[in-house]
């Protein structure tokens, strides 16, 4: 049986002056960057559509030493040595990057290069091929909603609600569209949101989330399960992070027991053929993040 890999989905956030094309421009022509004793580049670039305006475009991020070793036959001395390569790869990490929902699907090498390394050393690439000037990119990953509303259906109370979220480009969904309207009309980079409440707070985050995987619910009744702005910008943040525009925890007891429940712990993933080529995976991928979208009613403005 062929090995399958998982790759996981998350949405790159755009900050300053950062925009789609130079996001392309940075995987199509990288930077070498060294974090923590490796190098990191992008490789094999290729695009699906113009390359001035692509519908999407694949490539590897790779981590290699500037300077390692191999192992080889030594055959005069019928033994094994070393032998120095320069730019020798401990890992490549195929992933295609989807402009149209902000979009990245990325492969998870399991200890070489973990989503952690993976998001930093992207972002990493991306603001250097920029030389860091007046621009910021954040990976965040985009929540799985069965797995977090089965989570948050196991706790007794919820005490604390904390979120970070930023503007959403280029989508929206309907149960924050007023906390997205807030953001965009006081031309905020970011809103952090912390709720508490010793006895419990009072949230609808776990019916909302619920309805939204209830592909019966139209756009417009999902908008009015949310309540108004100001006396729901808890969940509105919460859910807004959990579609990929930030990052939120939820605490809460069950069984007596304090427990933290991320957005992060949560990630949306597929599964597909370890030896997959760019075009099929560029598919998949593409009908993945639609599917997302069409269940949880995103919208382009």
């Amino acid at each position: 049986m062929p090995t399958r890999s998982r790759f996981y989905m998350s949405r790159v956030v755009k900050i300053g002056e950062l925009t789609t094309e130079r996001i392309v421009s940075a995987i199509g022509d990288p930077p070498s960057i060294q974090m923590r004793g490796n190098r990191y580049t992008f490789t094999d670039f290729q695009t699906f559509g113009p390359r001035e305006k692509p519908l999407g475009v694949f490539a590897r991020l790779a981590k290699y030493k500037s300077m390692g070793e191999v192992d080889v036959v030594r055959t005069e001395m019928h033994a094994v040595g070393s032998e120095p390569v320069a730019n020798l790869i401990d890992a490549s990490s195929p992933f295609v990057y989807l402009p149209e929902f902000s979009g990245v699907a990325y492969k998870h090498v399991w200890n070489q290069l973990p989503q952690e390394q993976f998001e930093r050393a992207f972002c990493a690439l991306v603001e250097e091929s920029q030389q860091n000037f007046f621009v910021q990119c954040e990976l965040e990953p985009i929540t799985d909603l069965r797995t977090f509303v089965t989570r948050l259906a196991r706790l007794d109370r919820i005490n604390v609600l904390q979120a970070t979220v930023r503007p959403p480009n280029p989508l929206f969904g309907p149960c924050w569209k007023s906390l997205k309207d807030y953001i965009k009309k006081r031309d905020l980079d970011a809103v952090q949101i912390k709720e508490e409440a010793a006895s419990g707070i009072s949230t609808n985050v776990r019916k909302i989330a619920a309805a939204i995987e209830d592909a019966g619910n139209s756009a417009e009744a999902l908008a009015s399960l949310m309540e108004p702005l100001l006396d729901g910008v808890g969940d509105a943040a919460l859910l807004m992070a959990a579609d990929g525009y930030g990052r939120a925890r939820v605490v809460g007891v069950e069984e007596e027991r304090t427990v933290t429940i991320r957005t992060s712990d949560n990630q949306k993933s597929f599964m597909v053929p370890s030896e997959i080529g760019p075009e099929e995976l560029y598919a998949i991928a593409y009908a993945q993040f639609s599917k997302i979208s069409e269940d949880r009613k995103l919208e382009h403005p």
